[in-house]
C-alpha cells in the first residue's frame, strides 16, 4: 500500500467512525463496539506504517547520491510469502533458489531449513506476544500497549485475521518438523502467490557419440509444464474462556495442536492425496511413479531389495527414506532367520532411514487389510506452502458452554518434479 493510498484509507475511516459516534451518542451497541476496535485498530497500525514511511522517504531525500556505473551490485530480491518487506537470506543457507517470472527469487527449504530465519528483521514484536496472546487479543480486543501494536500491523477482516508473519513462520516450521514427509527429503517451496508454474522433464534424454560432420541424432525427451495451486485445509477447535484468558501454557498448546493435526493432514495429502475435492495430488496417485506389489506378508528383506533394484534400473538416485505404517515396521523388526534369530537389514537397505506415521492406510486392497511402503527420492517432491496463516473467531457457536471457537486455515499443494524415482511397494497385509 502506498503512502498515498494509505492516507486515502484513512480518510475513510475517520469518516466511518464519526458516522458511528453520530449514530450512538450514548453508548455503542455490541456490533457497532466491534466495529469501531476494528477500525480503530487499523487506523493505529495505518498511522504507525505512515510514520515510518516518511521516515524512509526523509532518510532516502537526503542519501548522497549513487555514481553511475560505481557502488556494489544490485542483489536479487528475496520474497517469502506472507512478508511484507523483502526477506533476508540467513547467512548458512544452503538450499536451492528458485527465479520466478517476475525476476523475484524464492528459497526451496530442505528439513533442516526454517521459514522463520527468513524473516526480515524489523518484524519481531509478535514473537513475545505468541499465539495465545494474538487469539486472546483477537477474542477480547487488544489490552496491552503490545497486542495493540502487534494488532495495529495484522490483517483483520469479517473472514479473519491472518496471523503475524513471525508467529505463522514458527507454526508452519512446528508443522514442518512433524511432517514425516519432510524428513524423509521433501522440500518447501514458499509461494508468494495462489499459484507458481514449473518445467518437468518426463523422459531422461540420452546423447550420442558422433563422428566428425555427422548429423546429430535427435531423442524423444520430453518436457511438460505443471502448475502447483495452493489447496485449502482447515481445522476447527474450541477452548474453554477460562483457560484461554488464564492459562500459563495457552501458547505452547494451541501452537501444537495446529502442528501435529496439520502434519498429520499435510503427510496424507503428500504421500495418498487423489487430487479430488481440492485437495493436493500426492506421491502414490501421480502418473508413472513406480509400484511393486506384494500381495502379502513382509516375511523377508527379498521385497524391499527388489524395489531398490527396480529404482536403481531406472537411475533414480539416492533412496532417501523408506515411509511406512507402524505396523509394517514392527513386521520389519520381526524378521527372522531360519533358526528365529534376528535378521539383520542388508547393507544395501540399512541405512536407509525407516519413518512411520498413521497417514499410510492399513485398509488397502479389496479384502481392506493392505498397506504401502512409499520409497525413493523425495527431494523430487516439492511442497508449495503460503506462509499465511489465518485464524477466525467463534465466538457465538459454542457461547452456551462458555467456550470460543477457532478455525485456522492453511493452504498447500504437492508436486512431484521427477515421478520414475519414487516407488510404492503395495499389498502389505499383516
Amino acid at each position: 500500500m502506498t503512502l498515498r493510498e494509505m492516507q486515502a484509507r484513512k480518510a475513510e475511516i475517520a469518516t466511518e467512525l464519526r458516522a458511528l459516534n453520530t449514530a450512538h451518542p450514548d453508548a455503542l451497541p455490541t456490533e457497532a463496539q466491534t466495529r469501531w476496535t476494528e477500525l480503530s485498530t487499523e487506523l493505529a497500525g495505518l498511522e504507525s506504517r505512515m510514520a515510518r514511511q516518511a521516515q524512509i522517504d526523509e532518510l532516502d531525500r537526503t542519501a548522497p547520491a549513487d555514481r553511475i556505473g560505481g557502488g556494489a551490485p544490485v542483489q536479487p530480491e528475496i520474497r517469502v510469502a506472507g512478508f511484507d518487506e523483502p526477506a533476508r537470506t540467513p547467512e548458512n543457507f544452503d538450499g536451492l533458489f528458485l527465479r520466478t517470472q517476475e525476476g523475484q527469487t524464492v528459497p526451496v527449504l530442505e528439513a533442516r531449513h526454517s521459514l522463520a530465519s527468513f524473516l526480515p528483521a524489523t518484524e519481531n514484536r509478535a514473537q513475545e506476544l505468541g499465539l495465545g496472546g494474538f487469539l486472546r487479543a483477537l477474542y477480547r480486543g487488544p489490552q496491552t500497549e503490545l497486542e495493540r501494536r502487534v494488532m495495529s500491523e495484522s490483517s483483520i477482516g469479517s473472514g479473519g485475521a491472518l496471523v503475524p508473519v513471525p508467529v505463522a513462520a514458527g507454526i508452519l516450521d512446528e508443522l514442518r518438523a512433524a511432517t514425516v514427509s519432510f524428513r524423509a527429503g521433501c522440500r518447501t517451496v514458499p509461494m508468494g502467490s495462489q499459484s507458481l508454474t514449473f518445467g518437468r522433464l518426463t523422459k531422461t534424454p540420452v546423447g550420442a557419440w558422433r563422428a566428425e560432420n555427422a548429423a546429430i541424432v535427435e531423442d524423444e525427451s520430453t518436457f511438460d509444464q505443471v502448475k502447483m495451486t495452493a489447496k485449502s485445509w482447515a481445522l476447527r477447535c474450541k477452548i474453554s474462556r477460562e483457560l484461554l484468558e488464564d492459562g500459563q501454557n495457552v501458547d505452547s498448546i494451541i501452537r501444537s495442536a495446529f502442528a501435529a493435526s496439520g502434519a498429520l493432514a499435510l503427510d496424507q495429502a503428500i504421500l495418498f492425496g487423489d487430487g479430488t475435492a481440492n485437495s493436493p495430488l500426492g506421491i502414490v496417485n501421480t502418473p508413472n511413479i513406480q509400484t511393486a506389489a506384494l500381495n502379502g506378508k513382509l516375511t523377508n528383506w527379498d521385497p524391499v531389495l527388489d524395489a531398490v533394484l527396480d529404482l536403481e534400473n531406472v537411475n533414480a538416485g539416492k533412496v532417501s527414506a523408506m515411509i511406512m505404517a507402524p505396523r509394517t515396521n514392527r513386521a520389519i523388526r520381526g524378521f527372522k532367520d531360519a533358526n528365529g534369530n534376528p535378521l539383520s537389514a542388508p547393507a544395501d537397505v540399512s541405512t536407509i532411514p525407516r519413518l512411520t506415521t498413521t497417514s499410510v492406510p492399513v485398509d488397502q486392497g479389496t479384502d481392506k487389510n493392505a498397506s504401502s511402503i512409499v520409497m525413493g527420492d523425495f527431494s523430487q517432491v516439492y511442497v508449495g506452502m503460503r506462509t499465511s496463516l489465518q485464524i477466525s473467531v467463534l465466538n457465538e457457536l459454542y457461547a452456551e458452554n462458555g467456550q470460543i471457537g477457532f478455525v485456522a486455515w492453511m493452504r498447500a499443494d504437492v508436486l512431484v518434479v521427477r515421478p520414475q524415482t519414487l516407488l510404492t511397494l503395495t499389498g502389505i497385509t499383516q
